[in-house]
């Protein structure tokens, strides 16, 4: 199994999870992932400890993103085994090196690819090569209903949706609450899709309404390596929100318990989205949620239910959703019951009894 990143990210998440839960069923997974040769700590492994065997490739960073795609992909291409009955790609990367590699006669199993959404790239070279690496996979897994639609649809292709899961009871023990001001927290990326700065526009009006309002992001830089956390800096210094604004690149799972502990909201204003893994680990901690109408979300969230949804770029509507649930501790406790409830639809063991079933059922058709 494949993922681009030792980093916390939702498709790294979800391969680690499912990866352990296909190693109870008895199958021998191995885990492979990239990483910058200057990055000590994430050629180490992943961002947790897993307990399947995993190897970490180094490749040389490059500022142009097309060149550093290309190297990530032959740096894959030189390393990865030849002898696997199932290869499992979590994203763009990874199923470009394994059609690489089958094309050169040196692979003949059946590749698997888990869409966790497609991104419409402003860069052309960019989007050309993510439509690539979705039609190179032999078989597909989504993370949606919305995304199996929009495969098919768009890009002609069957696929079998295989929800994230969530092990509720990681977030059946938050410690106590430290913060004393009204909290919204946002847990996502920098890169463009998640939104951010539309969540520090939004905060100008909160802070208006309550002037003890926080944000505190945990953002990290994404996958193109220019989406800095200055750039948020600087449009929080025009916002007016400096002083409101906490901006963290990464946190431990203790550090990460605490801040939902602390947090009134969890607000995801994303422009696209495959799922929200933030929203369920949120909904698990009894916190209502803020979120756009984009991707999976509604399947997951039901506005005024387990949080309000509004729509993407609406920094009024996001406002007004924020002030809402600041301000009526009631509704957000019913919220956040309500979405504790919820999750508990999600397992991680039905995803990977589906992606077994379809592993088998490939390899019986070989």
């Amino acid at each position: 199994m494949l993922t681009y990143s030792t980093r916390a990210r939702g498709g790294v998440a979800h391969a680690l999870k499912l990866a352990e839960r296909l190693k109870r069923r008895g199958i021998d997974v191995t885990l492979y992932s990239l990483a910058r040769s200057d990055d000590e700590a994430a050629a180490r492994g992943y961002f947790r400890p897993v307990d399947v065997p995993f190897q970490v490739f180094r490749y040389e960073w490059h500022p142009d993103v097309m060149v550093r795609l290309e190297r990530m992909v032959h740096t894959y291409a030189r390393g990865l085994p030849t002898d696997a009955d199932v290869y499992h790609s979590q994203d763009c990367v990874g199923s470009t090196a394994l059609a690489l590699i089958k094309d050169s006669g040196k692979i003949s199993a059946p590749v698997f690819r888990t869409v966790h959404h497609v991104d419409d790239f402003a860069e052309p070279g960019l989007f050309e090569f993510e439509k690539r690496a979705v039609a190179h996979a032999d078989h597909r897994f989504v993370v949606s209903e919305y995304w199996k639609h929009m495969l098919a649809e768009e890009h002609g292709y069957d696929s079998v949706v295989t929800y994230n899961g969530l092990d509720s009871e990681e977030f059946s023990n938050l410690p106590p609450r430290r913060s004393e001001h009204p909290t919204v927290l946002f847990i996502g990326g920098l890169e463009a899709r998640k939104g951010l700065e539309y969540l520090i526009l939004a905060m100008t009006s909160v802070v208006r309404n309550y002037s003890e309002a926080r944000l505190i992001a945990v953002a990290k830089t994404g996958f193109r390596g220019i989406d800095e956390p200055g750039w948020f800096r600087i449009l929080a210094e025009r916002a007016g929100v400096t002083d409101h604004l906490t901006l963290l690149e990464s946190v431990s799972n203790d550090e990460l318990a605490q801040l939902y502990a602390d947090c009134d909201i969890l607000v995801l204003p994303s422009r696209n989205e495959g799922w929200g893994l933030s929203l369920m680990e949120a909904m698990a901690c009894s916190k209502p949620v803020v979120a756009t109408r984009v991707g999976g979300v509604p399947e997951l969230v039901t506005d005024g239910v387990e949080g309000l949804l509004v729509d993407p770029g609406d920094v009024p509507g996001l406002s007004a959703a924020i002030c809402r649930l600041l301000g009526d501790g009631d509704e957000r406790d019913r919220m956040g019951n309500a979405g504790k409830e919820r999750v508990k639809a999600f397992s991680w063991d039905v995803a990977a009894d589906t992606v077994l079933r379809e592993y088998e059922r490939a390899l019986q058709s070989e």
